[in-house]
């Protein structure tokens, strides 16, 4: 780019930021309607960065598992396999550590601390690296979902733009659920759940002025996700997986709302467990996430496959529907453990 010409585009942006300035200064319903407009400009932003994050994801796999698996020998694919996944694990450890100077990244909750105390106002590095991160681990294997890192990086978009345009806490606070609720739905293709979710989870409130530039926000994102990725569900969910009488739906709701209650305290007990592990041993730091990584790959290779995923790909529910129900319960004991030594060895990615 030429200088004129780079001088121009900083001209012209500074022009648009002052425009936005005093539209959100000036009183009544031009302050309302250039929230919206922001909001816009924050759904777009946050699909797009949906769309880089999974085409990350496919890079990881492409460079980290596929093109090494082609050029090691073909008879030595299932021994190098959980190899791969401890090097991917490393990798997102040493992406963390490095980027952010220490720090283990931005989560969820970190959002919500910001969004509580400090207004909304998140760091722009630490979630970059908690983006390359996940998108490394759930690449080569982890046990992780995309959930917490769009939240997070939508939130960051928001809160960047927020800075940009050197708004009050207030008003970053309302951006910054903006933004997470346009990660969640261009992610899922869900924009009611991105919506609610950032009121309810990120900003813990329905008020007025946040609740349209959210949901602005959240629609906008999953409008342009669809021209990307289609017009479906994330999660395809067949109808003959349904039942079909009412005695079945009271008998057996109930039953599986208290067996996930259950599942879900074991999770928790069992994600505390394995986060202290690292703490107790005296191995160098690095090799916690080279064996949890190769822990993680071989419980996939034992399982054909059925505790992780290929990429970004989700396991489908059509593998379950022969299996006997030992094998069920196998599967869901596992893919806690999987999932707690992805995320308690140095591995990033969501829950959900």
């Amino acid at each position: 780019m030429s200088p004129a010409l780079a001088a121009d585009v900083r001209a012209r942006l500074r022009a648009v930021r002052l425009a936005i300035l005093r539209g959100l200064r000036a009183p009544g319903r031009h302050l309302d309607a250039v929230m919206l407009a922001v909001a816009v400009l924050i759904g777009a932003l946050g699909a797009l960065g949906v769309l880089l994050f999974f085409r990350l994801i496919d890079v990881a796999y492409d460079l980290l598992v596929v093109w090494p698996l082609a050029h090691l020998p073909a008879t030595g694919g299932a021994f190098y396999r959980p190899l791969l996944t401890g090097g991917g694990f490393v990798l997102a450890w040493a992406l963390v550590r490095r980027l952010s100077g220490g720090h283990d990244g931005l989560n969820v909750p970190d959002v919500q601390r910001a969004v509580a105390d400090g207004g909304g106002d998140l760091p722009a590095v630490p979630a970059a690296a908690r983006t390359a991160a996940s998108a490394v681990t759930i690449g080569t294997g982890g046990s992780a979902g995309a959930e917490g890192p769009v939240a997070v990086l939508g939130a960051a978009v928001g809160s960047a733009v927020a800075r940009g345009l050197a708004l009050r806490p207030t008003r970053m606070r309302v951006l910054v659920g903006a933004g997470t609720a346009a990660g969640i739905a261009a992610a899922f293709n869900a924009p009611l759940a991105g919506a609610f979710f950032a009121l309810e989870e990120i900003l813990g409130s329905l008020a007025t002025n946040a609740f349209a530039p959210v949901v602005v926000s959240s629609v906008t994102a999953s409008l342009l996700s669809r021209a990307w990725f289609g017009n479906h569900p994330a999660f395809s969910v067949p109808f003959q997986y349904s039942y079909t009488f009412y005695r079945e739906i009271f008998l057996f709701f109930p039953l599986l709302g208290v067996v996930t209650g259950l599942v879900s305290a074991l999770f928790v007990r069992t994600e505390d467990a394995v986060a202290a592990l690292p703490r107790a041993t005296r191995l160098p730091p690095w090799a916690i996430p080279l064996l949890g990584g190769v822990a993680v790959g071989l419980m996939a290779l034992v399982s054909g496959g059925a505790l992780t995923g290929r990429g970004h790909i989700e396991i489908h529910l059509q593998m379950f529907r022969t299996l006997p129900w030992f094998l069920l319960l196998a599967l869901a004991l596992g893919k806690i453990l999987a999932t707690v030594l992805t995320l308690g060895t140095g591995g990033s990615g969501g829950v959900f």
